[in-house]
Order: structure tokens, then C-alpha cells, then sequence
């Protein structure tokens, strides 16, 4: 009896860290710098090229994650709860789904999605191997689930294949620019300076004339020193 209990709490524990894994996958992968896989992609690093095959396929990634996710957080809560009513009775759905709450809300959410996000590019080096993988296998799900929610989105007026992203790519960057500007990390000459680049398309020739009256002209024929004094 005592060794039952005690291999249904082992598993309940390793569905546990997999979920923790599954949400901290999750977040990492969403916040990582595709600048800095795409650079350390050219550098030939593997693990940041497979990061960024997995961001390439955005939805097959999330919903692979959800898929996997939802199913040990399932599998946990139903395990605890047969193990709580043996050792419980009937209470033992409420000790159950106390117990349980804390413990995924703690160490399955909290704790990864917080570390994670504190450490976007190295979790995401760290987990992109496995959830190439987890992909892989969900793969016949996820795809059958997404072709699902896109007819559900199409039936609400909306097509995903026609949602881009929100902002032009010299937007994002300008915003970066005045969030690290924000934070200190880029002065305020810097990020004129870069913003001024942004805007080179936008100028006209008359933008970057002098009028003639607002010049300080020199005459040739004078030498060097005087023209220095």
C-alpha cells in the first residue's frame, strides 16, 4: 500500500516538472532576443539555429506547449486526486484540489515563467532540443487543433493568414532604442543620432541645407593661421 502511494506521488512529481518545464519553455521562447539567436545563428551555434526553427513556426511551437502542458497538468490533478480520496474519503477532492493548486500555480507557473523570463536566451538554448522534439510528436495534434481555431477565427471575421505584425520593423526598432534610452543604457545623443538614421528616407534635400545667412564663411586667400584664429 505504502509503495503505491509512494509511486503515485513520484509521478505526480515528475508531472509537475514537466509542466514547470512546458510554461518556462513557454515564456523563454516567447521573450528570447531574435537578434541574438539570429546572430549566434550565423556564428553556426545549433542550438540557436533550432531556436530559431521553432520561432519560425510560432503556432505549432504554442500549441505543442499548451497540448503538453494541459495534459500533465491533467494527468497530475487526476492522480492526486485518486491518491487524496484513498487517503481521504470523499474530502479528499477538496485536500486535492488545494493541494494541487498551490503547487502548480508555485512550482509549475510562478517559479519557471519567473525564472525564464530572467533568463530568456539561455533557457532558450537550454530547451530548444527538447521542444524540437515536442513538436515533432505533437505535430498530428497541433495541427488538427490549429486548423480547428483558425476556422473558429475565420467564422468571427477573423483570418490569421492576414495578421502581420503590428508595428514596421523601423517602428520596433525605434522603440527599443527609447526603452534602453528610458533605462540609461543608450544616451541621448545615441539615440537621436540612431533615430536621425531611421528618418534618413523622410528627408529632403532642403531638411539638411544651410541658408546661406545662417553660414560662417571663410575666404580662401587667407592663410592658415588666421583662418584658425
Amino acid at each position: 500500500m505504502i509503495s503505491s502511494f509512494l509511486i503515485l506521488g513520484l509521478v505526480i512529481l515528475v508531472l509537475i516538472l514537466l509542466s514547470g518545464f512546458f510554461s518556462g519553455s513557454e515564456t523563454a521562447l516567447t521573450a528570447t532576443s531574435r537578434a541574438r539567436m539570429y546572430q549566434l545563428a550565423k556564428e553556426n551555434d545549433k542550438r540557436a539555429k533550432w531556436v530559431n526553427s521553432l520561432l519560425a513556426q510560432h503556432e505549432r511551437l504554442l500549441s505543442a506547449i499548451l497540448l503538453g502542458n494541459n495534459l500533465v497538468n491533467i494527468m497530475a490533478s487526476a492522480l492526486a486526486t485518486s491518491l487524496f480520496l484513498k487517503l481521504f474519503g470523499d474530502t479528499g477532492v477538496l485536500y486535492a484540489t488545494l493541494v494541487m493548486t498551490c503547487i502548480v500555480v508555485i512550482f509549475a507557473e510562478v517559479l519557471p515563467k519567473t525564472y525564464a523570463i530572467l533568463n530568456p536566451d539561455n533557457t532558450s538554448l537550454r530547451v530548444a532540443g527538447v521542444m524540437r522534439f515536442v513538436v515533432w510528436i505533437f505535430a498530428p495534434f497541433t495541427l488538427g487543433l490549429n486548423f480547428i481555431a483558425r476556422g473558429i477565427m475565420r467564422l468571427l471575421g477573423f483570418n490569421a493568414d492576414d495578421a502581420g505584425n503590428i508595428l514596421p520593423a523601423h517602428e520596433e526598432i525605434r522603440g527599443a532604442i527609447d526603452m534602453h534610452h528610458s533605462t540609461d543604457a543608450v544616451t541621448k545623443g545615441d539615440r537621436d543620432m540612431l533615430g536621425g538614421i531611421l528618418d534618413l528616407k523622410d528627408l529632403t534635400l532642403e531638411d539638411v541645407m544651410v541658408h546661406r545667412k545662417g553660414m560662417m564663411m571663410i575666404n580662401i586667400s587667407l592663410k592658415t593661421e588666421e583662418i584658425v584664429r
